[in-house]
């Protein structure tokens, strides 16, 4: 695991194909900051297992602590997010309904 790493969300925007871009600055102990976009494809925003936009920052923010964390090598610029990274980091929560 690294020893420290700073990671900030800088925001997301909307790439020419539908996809959507999550910005990302990562500051690593001894290291320069890198700038990185995860980048969702648009089909993880459709079908019964979409995401919505709101939760994509946070599912990309653990996909990436994920990978500082198992000392993954971070690319340079970007990388895509897929849907199993989607599965792994989603986070459930059921709502309790009232009748």
């Amino acid at each position: 695991m690294k020893d420290k790493a700073t990671v900030r969300y800088l925001g997301y925007r909307t790439m020419a194909d539908g996809a959507r871009g999550f910005d990302f600055s990562i500051a690593l102990v001894g290291e320069e900051t890198k700038l990185i976009t995860i980048e969702a494809p648009p089909d993880l925003f459709h079908g019964p297992d979409r995401i919505a936009i709101q939760e994509g920052a946070g599912i990309c923010y653990e996909t990436l602590r994920s990978r500082i964390n198992a000392d993954s090598p971070i690319p340079d610029g970007a990388f895509s997010l897929n849907s199993s990274d989607v599965a792994q980091h989603r986070k459930t929560t059921k709502q309790v309904g009232r009748r």
